[in-house]
């Protein structure tokens, strides 16, 4: 087991230094202006004592089980609040999350991963109000600029606050330890070169070298690595998802990046029929021995542990160069409060309760696979030596080193992902579309989003 203090020091890098950079191009936070509406009267900590359903909607998968244990342990603090979790897949829900919010059966708390026009529509609660109440104002701050929106209802990283979460999401690559001995890795490959020799190692030893979902946009995962791997392209990458004024990802990196994994399915290193496997069957393929490596998120890990402890190993997507900095795509698991939620003071405590208990914290951990979110002299989890969890918080301490925290453009818009990631990508890997013109169609869908 690792000690205590080896996870504290771990848990208070992430609280303190990793939010600090959090994310790359993140702005301290500003002022009261602000897009959507402020909660309407004054503001409580306390949740009464009449009966209080909360009822949650999440993503599909291990949101399910992660917000169930958080609301039983929520419950069993406050009697009289019972926690409903109901839950959409990702797709499903970042498509429609603007129309359920705006119609009359609305969550309390929403999984948002991004805030689009939700700010512009007036359809999330400020929580400004409750981050003064609660105190998370006087917490590092880096950690809730993902989540801030400026005056303009677009560009993020300052402004209003109207998200928080229980922890941090980080991308990389699993390896079964088993098979990436049988191909000779004795250590994580340096760079995206000595990735591919890898790769081809494994496709020569009749191993399938990558397993990874293109049906949800799994694969978006390895080609935003590769878009990062080249000098100074995350930060282009960071400006992009925060909306910066000019910022493009039609640029020759993109390509690049393109072109590379497109040769990486054409050589075979991706599963045949890569555009129809799922983030359900992904890992569990994965688990049977069918991939040397997995490019997913920490989310993965729990999971990755009970289906075989002690067998699977993390690593940060290599740098394009020898000595390079690595970059990863992170962003907290965040919930917001709905404009129209019928119990928003409950809502804000369970977000306070989430970051701040010692339980829910490991919880954390354990079942969602995440870096804890929170104060900074929060008490930290622990995880078994050797899992998979332990491997994902250790590579999360190893990217503060680089600096190398950045968002996903999964979450640019609300709409890039489901709309323009997943199906470029999906042509991309099929062939029915060129480098080139995948990176000119993704910032075209991009700039229609944003309305420039």
């Amino acid at each position: 087991m690792r000690s205590l203090t080896q996870y504290r020091g771990i848990v208070r890098v992430v609280a303190v230094a990793a939010t600090a950079t959090l994310l790359l191009a993140a702005c301290a936070p500003g002022g009261s202006s602000e897009a959507g509406p402020a909660s309407s009267g004054p503001v409580s900590t306390g949740v009464g004592t009449e009966p209080v359903t909360l009822k949650l909607l999440v993503n599909s998968g291990v949101d399910v089980p992660f917000y169930t244990a958080l609301g039983e342990l929520f419950h069993a603090k406050y009697p009289n609040v019972t926690v409903k979790v109901d839950n959409q897949d990702y797709a499903t829900l970042t498509t429609n999350i603007a129309h359920i919010l705006a119609g009359s059966n609305v969550p309390d708390l929403v999984r948002v991963s991004q805030l689009g026009n939700l700010i512009g529509d007036h359809l999330l609660t400020s929580l400004d109000p409750y981050a003064k109440a609660y105190g998370w104002d006087k917490w590092p701050q880096s950690q809730f600029d993902s989540t801030r929106v400026g005056p303009d209802g677009k560009q993020r990283g300052t402004g209003s606050l109207y998200a928080a979460g229980a922890g941090f999401g980080l991308t990389g690559v699993y390896y079964n330890k088993k098979l990436a001995q049988q191909i000779g890795m004795t250590q994580p490959p340096a760079t995206v070169a000595e990735f591919e020799q890898l790769l081809a190692k494994a496709k020569g030893a009749g191993l399938q070298p990558i397993m990874i979902n293109g049906k949800d946009g799994g694969s978006v995962y390895p080609l935003q690595n590769l878009v990062m791997s080249s000098a100074d392209a995350a930060q282009a990458v960071q400006d992009w998802n925060y909306a910066k004024p000019g910022a493009s990802i039609d640029k020759p990196e993109t390509v690049k990046a393109a072109t590379t994994l497109q040769r990486w399915g054409q050589a075979g290193y991706l599963p045949a029929d890569v555009n129809d496997i799922d983030q359900t069957r992904a890992p569990a393929e994965f688990l049977k021995g069918n991939g040397v490596f997995f490019p997913s998120g920490n989310w993965q890990a729990p999971g990755l542990d009970k289906g075989g402890a002690g067998q699977f190993g993390f690593f940060l997507f290599p740098s394009g160069e020898a000595g390079g900095p690595s970059y990863a795509m992170t962003a907290a698991a965040n919930l917001g409060i709905p404009a129209k939620s019928a119990h928003a003071d409950a809502a804000a405590a369970f977000l306070d309760f989430v970051q701040t208990n010692d339980k829910a914290r490991q919880d954390t951990v354990n079942l969602g696979g995440l870096v804890p979110a929170g104060p900074s002299d929060a008490t930290a989890p622990t995880a078994p030596e050797g899992s998979a969890v332990a491997a994902t918080v250790s590579a999360f301490q190893e990217l503060l080193k680089s600096n190398g925290l950045v968002g996903f453009m999964a979450d640019a818009t609300a709409s890039i992902h489901v709309n323009s990631l997943i199906p470029q990508t999906q042509l991309l890997l099929a062939g029915k579309t060129t480098p080139e013109a995948y990176a000119a169609k993704v910032q075209a869908d991009y700039e229609r989003d944003l309305g420039q």
